[in-house]
């Protein structure tokens, strides 16, 4: 092997390639050639140039029927929005912060974002207990009866044990 180093050789080889293609008449294909340099410049020389595992930025392209770019809404536009605005140009990139809060405000100011759609956990009263009435209560005794109907002796009348609560205990 020779004394020559890695890049040396690739930039040899990768010049004996496109003149060889020259000479085919084929034009190369890619970047000028590398003359054989010195390490520290070839170093300089990558070091100088991009990533080549970095993702390039698309360029914006110019659409030829685009809109003419509107300037960025004030505190006054803010003044005159009612419900029926369009408020997509107070969220857009580039608008005061200021602008956009007091825009949004006015938004959800409006009595329809106000309204309950009763599926908040916390929006029912659970400190009254609802009441039940005569008719139910009746209907929950008739049906305890008919069950324990079924379960005892006919000839045994069904007795209902009421439970009593239990006596405090003095200290």
């Amino acid at each position: 092997m020779s004394d020559e180093g890695f890049l040396r050789r690739w930039a040899r080889r990768k010049n004996e390639l496109r003149s060889e293609a020259r000479e085919g008449g084929v034009a190369p294909a890619g970047p000028a050639p590398l003359q054989p340099a010195e390490p520290a410049a070839v170093a300089t020389a990558l070091a100088a140039q991009p990533a080549s595992h970095s993702i390039p930025q698309p360029q914006p392209q110019p659409q030829p029927n685009e809109a003419p770019e509107r300037p960025l809404p004030t505190m006054d536009d803010v003044a005159t929005l009612d419900s029926g605005s369009d408020f997509s140009a107070f969220v857009a990139r580039g608008v005061d912060q200021a602008v956009r809060r007091s825009a949004l405000k006015k938004l959800f100011a409006d009595p329809h974002f106000n309204t309950m759609d009763r599926l908040d956990v916390y929006i029912d009263d659970y400190t009254q207990p609802s009441p039940v009435s005569e008719q139910m209560l009746a209907s929950l005794d008739h049906a305890r009866s008919a069950f324990l109907k079924m379960i005892e002796d006919p000839e045994e009348e069904p007795q209902i044990q009421t439970q009593q609560p239990p006596e405090q205990e003095t200290q």
